[in-house]
């Protein structure tokens, strides 16, 4: 319910509510208690400036006129009006109500202005009057009792506006007495009475009606600021939903707002900024990813480094102490004759496998770094294997070993770096030859596979544990009951395979089989094109 109560929309119905009740409420107290005296100040002012222009213009136009007349009837109609005009010269008064003419003959004034005047209007009869023409009548009789109000009007040519004191059948008037001047002297009197009609009776009715209509008036404010809340808010709450998603990294969320005014432009603005921030965050996360692959590529050449020096430390550090001490016996010349020379022949060795150890390292560094490119280029795989087979075939009939090469009969052509598919090859077969035992036979074949090339070295011997195959590409990896120091080797034969054929994009794997184990990988093929 708090939360309720902190909503925009409850917020808006109850402003909006407040607001138009109290506009209703003040409305309604101030016709209730200010209709009376409003409905009085206008009709005497409206009447006062209406009457003065009457007067005036009649005064100009003269009794006699035909114009007069009209001017007569047309402030009658117009303000709803009883007139009456006193002839001062001919002693005569004429009444005008509803297009009847009253004329009647009345005293003379009294030679002196300052005398009273009641008796103009004592001998008027006022039965069979209508309540207009009694108002006329009571307004003239209210003046002529008054010397100052009589002297005002004839001697000074002043108008009067005033209420009548006397009620007429219930209603109060309004009574405008003004002179007729011609020739600069004041000739007659047009008096006008116009009735008030009451309005406190109505004014009762009106504050009854305001208790009906001021209950339905609070009905339709609850129902019209309720829907004018829920227009107004609906889509600021749609905006905020679409905020807080945005706020939890969800821009999957779309504002729907279409409107073509703020609105509508704050939820553009607002789908925009989503699409952007998810765009930047996905490139913030990309990034965060390759930063996060660097490191681990790093901490990883890091640990290879850190392996590398301690498998370099650990393969250099026999030969350098055979080489030492075979050095120190032959400089004390502890050795003579054949012992000498077999001396030397240790140091000699030592040296070759300490710098095929370099070499090795070298190529490796090489491979592994991300300047090495491959030189590639088509050619006969054919060809690179017959040719190794020969280079081999005397080496290995004087360790008691031999090679069988099986390929087809047609030309293979591959796609690769020759010299380094060359340097796989030899790993390979040289890997084959140490560990086969004496009248083993080396086994090299190559396959057409359609798109590529299979070729594949086997060698008799033991077996390497299924759980050791994923390491033996790892560099100076050794298998100790197997391959030992006296087979010789640098331990990193299998690594530089692995990083040529890596550059290669070929597949390539070990496993074991029946007689030994086989070494296998892949090479792109030369298509050539059938010629028709």
């Amino acid at each position: 319910m708090k939360q309720h109560k902190k909503s925009i929309t409850f917020k808006l119905f109850i402003i909006t509510s407040l607001f138009f009740i109290f506009f209703t409420s003040l409305t309604m107290l101030l016709q209730t208690v200010f209709i009376e005296n409003f409905y009085l100040s206008k009709k005497t002012k409206d009447f006062e400036a209406n009457f003065q222009q009457f007067s005036s213009a009649y005064s100009q136009l003269g009794e006699n006129s035909t114009d007069s007349s009209a001017l007569l009837s047309e402030f009658q109609d117009k303000n709803n009006a009883s007139t009456a005009i006193i002839n001062l010269s001919g002693s005569t008064l004429r009444i005008f109500e509803d297009k009847r003419q009253l004329l009647l003959k009345i005293a003379k004034r009294p030679a002196s202005g300052s005398g009273p005047m009641s008796e103009i209007t004592d001998d008027i009869i006022t039965y069979n009057m209508d309540s207009k023409m009694k108002m006329l009548i009571n307004g003239m009789r209210q003046w002529t009792s008054d010397p100052l109000a009589v002297a005002m009007v004839l001697d000074e040519g002043k108008h009067l506006i005033y209420h009548s004191g006397v009620k007429i059948d219930g209603q109060n008037s309004l009574v405008g007495i003004a002179p007729i001047v011609s020739g600069g002297k004041v000739t007659g009197v047009l008096t006008a009475a116009v009735s008030l009609q009451p309005i406190g009776e109505a004014a009762a009715v009106i504050r009854q009606f305001y208790v009906y209509f001021y209950l339905i008036a609070l009905v339709l404010i609850f129902a019209l600021s309720f829907i004018y809340s829920k227009i107004i808010a609906k889509p600021l709450v749609t905006l905020n939903k679409t905020a807080i998603k945005l706020a939890e990294m969800d821009f999957s969320a779309k504002c729907p707002l279409n409107s073509q005014d703020e609105l509508g432009s704050l939820s553009t603005t607002l789908n925009f900024l989503s699409d952007k921030l998810d765009s930047s965050i996905s490139e913030l996360k990309a990034a965060n990813e390759k930063l996060k692959e660097d490191i681990e590529r790093e901490k990883k050449l890091d640990l290879m480094k850190n392996e590398f020096i301690a498998g370099v430390s650990h393969e250099l550090k026999t030969p350098i102490s055979l080489i030492s001490s075979y050095a120190e016996g032959i400089k004390d010349n502890i050795t003579h004759g054949a012992k000498r020379e077999y001396y030397a022949h240790i140091i000699m060795d030592e040296s070759k496998k300490m710098a095929s150890l370099v070499e090795d390292m070298l190529d490796l560094s090489q491979l592994e770094s991300g300047s090495f490119k491959l030189k590639v280029e088509d050619f006969s795989l054919t060809g690179l294997l017959n040719s190794i087979s020969e280079r081999y075939a005397g080496d290995l009939r004087r360790k008691g070993k031999n090679l069988d090469l099986s390929i087809p009969a047609h030309d293979l052509e591959v796609r690769a770096d020759m010299f380094r598919i060359e340097q796989v090859l030899t790993n390979l077969i040289d890997n084959g030859i140490k560990y086969s035992p004496e009248g083993g036979i080396i086994k090299i074949s190559a396959h057409d596979q359609g798109d590529t090339v299979a070729i594949e070295v086997e060698n008799p011997g033991e077996p390497i544990p299924e759980a050791e195959l994923p390491h033996i590409w790892s560099k100076f990896y050794r298998i100790e009951k197997s391959r030992n120091k006296e087979l010789g080797g640098t331990g990193l034969g299998l690594s530089i395979v692995r990083e040529i054929l890596d550059r290669h994009g070929s597949a390539y794997g070990a496993e074991n089989t029946v007689s030994g184990v086989k070494f296998f990988f892949t090479l792109a093929k030369v298509i050539i094109p059938i010629r028709v």
